[in-house]
């Protein structure tokens, strides 16, 4: 290596010889030994320069170690870079995310790539920075891959088979869609709603079968659902009372009815069935409209809360809702039901009954006291008569007592209407609530004995009596047949030895 040095050395010195111009040559005598002894110098100095340049590199021919940097000392490049050695030296090198902007050593700064590169989430996404990276947030409708970092792209929601319901057509938008619906069905202006079938001659106000004082709330609400089943674009064609708006009259027409039965001093059960059955049909269409995720209103005779969900898919997990006098609870998978025909939205009902004696059934044989508000608990699930899952009410007891209870439903299923206890069963009771455990939904309630409550109940009484009745008749007969047989024969007896007398 020494040679190799040296021959270049020499080599460089011929090289700037050569370069010289030529008229040197051309000088006078006196000149050339001037340039000679300059020469001679240059050439001295440059030998001189070549041999300490010898000596430091090779200190006397003793290899000199190379040193580890990057080992010795761990934090030579500083944060956010890594030390990488070479022969003799070593550099620093960034890590991702991070850049040496100043171009000194040590100095890797993060790199806010939000800034730098704003188009990075693309047109629709937000960037927002990190420490060595960066994230890109998507508005609904759009999405990106799975490590976040890549543009927003519209999703395309019409691909998805039955998006919109049975019937229903979906029309594809950046960043959204909306459904048409045919006739007859509607989404109740919600445009990423399935489309439901309405079927509103339920509405029509007929003699005999409705309520006084329902007919002008049952005829708004035949044509809201007339309005919203011809309906085929992605919303009402015409502005519509809101959901607040009809839930209110209904309130309002509830109390009205039920102050009217009360003033009368007695009610058939069938009346009482009407208005249950009112209730139960109108919420079915009110429910839907409603904006708001928890509705409540309040007046001197009712108190509903209703809550609402709207999600892409099913929503899970339990569910909670409460009034003066009475908890509900249950979860949203039995609210929903079937989730292949899940619309869109789930609705879960809680409405207490303040006015006690209205739904108290003065013509049946019946003479139970309430102990609880009776409460009517109604969900979007339309198969609500045989639960997967049991709901539990905690019913409040409008007084202090002792008296064993018992948890009744309001039925019509053998007649115009009586309390039953069938399906509900008592978890717990003390003086002031009781629990009940039921496996489907209906006007629920806590009674202080359940004497007669059913159809069923009432027969076996009156066999019993029946029975009981035929038992003393059979009794009477043999008592009274017995006595007549026993003064026979001693007639009998007494004839026969006064003739014997009579010959003697």
């Amino acid at each position: 290596m020494l040679l190799d040095k040296m021959s270049y050395s020499y080599f460089t010195v011929f090289t700037i010889c050569m370069m010289l111009p030529n008229h040197y040559l051309e000088l006078k005598p006196s000149w050339h030994l001037t340039l000679t002894h300059h020469l001679s110098e240059s050439m001295g100095a440059i030998i001189f320069l070549l041999i300490l340049e010898l000596l430091k590199d090779y200190g006397h021919g003793a290899p000199q170690e190379d040193i580890d940097e990057c080992s010795n000392n761990s934090l030579i490049c500083g944060d956010n870079s890594d030390c990488f050695k070479t022969e003799g030296s070593y550099f620093c090198l960034c890590h991702p995310g991070f850049d040496d902007f100043t171009g000194a050593a040590r100095q890797c700064l993060d790199i806010e790539e939000c800034v730098t590169f704003p188009n990075i989430c693309g047109k629709w996404g937000t960037c927002l920075n990190q420490v060595g990276s960066y994230l890109c947030t998507c508005p609904n409708g759009f999405r990106n891959s799975g490590d976040r970092q890549t543009p927003c792209v519209d999703i395309e929601e019409c691909n998805r088979d039955g998006v919109c319901g049975n019937g229903g057509i979906c029309q594809n938008l950046i960043g959204s869609y909306w459904c048409q619906c045919p006739a007859g069905f509607t989404n109740f202006g919600k445009n990423q709603t399935k489309c439901v079938e309405l079927i509103c001659d339920q509405y029509e106000t007929q003699a005999g079968q409705t309520l006084p004082g329902f007919d002008r709330f049952f005829s708004l609400l035949r044509n809201n659902c007339l309005v919203l089943s011809n309906s085929t674009f992605s919303g009402p064609t015409r502005s519509l009372p809101s959901g607040d708006m009809l839930l209110t009259l209904l309130v309002n027409t509830t109390d009205v009815v039920q102050l009217g039965l009360q003033s009368n001093g007695h009610h058939s059960s069938s009346e009482v069935t009407k208005l249950l059955k009112t209730i139960e049909i109108s919420i079915r269409l009110i429910a839907p409209l409603l904006t708001e995720n928890v509705t409540r209103i309040e007046t001197n005779h009712t108190e509903v809360e209703i809550m609402v969900r709207r999600d892409k898919t099913p929503p899970e997990g339990p569910v909670s809702l409460t009034n003066e006098n009475t908890q509900l609870d249950t979860t949203w998978e039995t609210v929903v039901g079937d989730d292949q025909n899940y619309p869109g939205y789930a609705f879960v009902i809680l409405l207490s009954h303040k006015n006690l004696d209205s739904l108290k059934d003065s013509t049946s044989h019946q003479s139970q006291q309430l102990m609880s508000s009776a409460v009517t608990v109604s969900v979007s699930n339309s198969n609500t008569t045989n639960l997967h899952q049991q709901v539990n009410l905690t019913f409040h007891h409008l007084q202090s007592s002792d008296v064993d209870p018992t948890c009744v439903y309001w039925s019509d299923e053998n007649g115009p209407g009586v309390w039953s206890g069938r399906g509900c069963t008592l978890v717990m009771s003390n003086s002031n609530q009781t629990v009940c455990s039921c496996n489907h939904l209906s006007t629920f309630a806590v009674l202080k004995e359940l004497q007669q409550g059913s159809g069923q109940l009432s027969l076996v009484m009156w066999v019993g009596v029946f029975v009981a009745l035929t038992c003393v008749f059979l009794s009477l007969i043999t008592t009274l047949w017995c006595r007549f047989v026993s003064r026979k024969r001693r007639g009998g007896h007494r004839l026969q030895h006064d003739v014997q007398l009579h010959r003697k």
